[in-house]
């Protein structure tokens, strides 16, 4: 492995991994992408062995997978909003996702590619991309979750640099671990991440500490791949063999009381001052109707978001569109790129 593309590995002493009764047997959902045909770059045969290797490996461990191959953007995003309402819907839940394709790096944040990206100029990844970070966020957002993201990515034959180089800077530790790899190109079987994922979920029990340190261990030996590891913490999670949860201990015995003191005539309580009236709503126009101050507005509220990271000049260009669609994704809206007028007052009105 190149040190060179090798990220600082956070530290796991923040992950807590002691048995709970809370957590047995939580349900285990994951979702595996193998992006293998693209529309523009060359094909990723080893993606699609490498999903068929993942996909068999979690549903020994008994997790639930949700499978889809060759994701376009719309498709990807679908995929993604399909894990987080599953998980969601059975809290505590364990969650796993995995994706193989190419991933490039673009004003220092890391993209996964859809099939159907086409790219003329850089800039064409802020559209077709999808932002890494985001997709973390999307699973960390659901409540009482836990598990791991694994992206296993390829470089596109013109870019410098593996997509990667530089996760461990843009993803923040959080309740789901994050493991990347950059493979080299070439082959058609299994990943070394994909093999090393197989290995690590083996066993009795296996805790996220556990599949951690045994993925860090294995990738350190493979050949031709970098690795970047974000640490986890949060909530105890087991991705296999939970242990029962212990009976309920016995109700105590009820003891004798005596009879209550007399109590004081009650005195009347005053009445609660009435609450504030709730912030006037900000109405928006549509976006053709919108005045430049309007347009200012809705990069603001974007940029307190974390959605959108360019200049605020009221010039709705490339990447004020893709984060228009990355809110759009989080309310579950089309991701259309354009702001109808109840979307734009929502957004702005969410940040005020």
């Amino acid at each position: 492995m190149h040190p060179r593309f090798l990220p600082s590995l956070l530290g796991l002493a923040g992950v807590c991994l002691a048995a709970s009764p809370a957590l047995a047997e939580p349900l285990r959902v994951a979702l595996v992408i193998g992006n293998a045909h693209y529309a523009s770059l060359p094909e990723l045969g080893q993606c699609a062995a490498s999903a068929t290797l993942v996909r068999d490996a979690l549903k020994e461990r008994g997790f639930e997978v949700i499978e889809r191959p060759d994701l376009n953007r719309g498709e990807f995003d679908a995929a993604i909003g399909t894990l987080t309402r599953r998980t969601s819907a059975s809290p505590p839940a364990v969650a796993a996702l995995y994706y193989c394709g190419y991933a490039v790096e673009f004003n220092a944040r890391t993209f996964l590619l859809p099939v159907s990206t086409t790219i003329a100029r850089d800039s064409d990844v802020l559209t077709q991309g999808i932002i890494a970070k985001s997709l973390v966020d999307s699973l960390a957002h659901v409540a009482d979750s836990a598990g791991f993201v694994l992206l296993d990515s390829f470089q596109t034959p013109d870019a410098a640099t593996n997509g990667l180089a530089r996760l461990a800077e843009q993803v923040q530790p959080g309740r789901f671990a994050v493991i990347g790899t950059a493979n080299a190109a070439g082959g058609s079987g299994p990943t070394a991440a994909a093999l090393a994922l197989r290995d690590a979920v083996k066993g009795d029990k296996v805790t996220l500490e556990a599949f951690l340190n045994g993925m860090r261990d294995r990738l350190a030996k493979a050949t031709n791949v970098a690795a970047a590891l974000v640490a986890a913490v949060g909530p105890a999670a087991y991705l296999a063999g939970a242990p029962a949860p212990p009976p309920p201990p016995p109700p105590p015995p009820v003891a004798a009381t005596a009879p209550p003191p007399a109590q004081p005539p009650a005195q009347p309580i005053a009445a609660a001052p009435p609450p504030p009236p709730p912030p006037p709503v900000h109405q928006m126009s549509d976006e053709d109707r919108m005045s430049d101050l309007d347009r200012r507005q809705v990069q603001a509220a974007l940029a307190t978001m974390g959605y959108y990271s360019g200049r605020i000049d009221a010039t709705f260009g490339p990447e004020t569109r893709a984060a228009i669609r990355r809110f759009q994704f989080e309310i579950k809206a089309e991701q259309t790129g354009v702001l109808t007028a109840e979307q734009a007052t929502k957004l702005v009105n969410s940040v005020r």
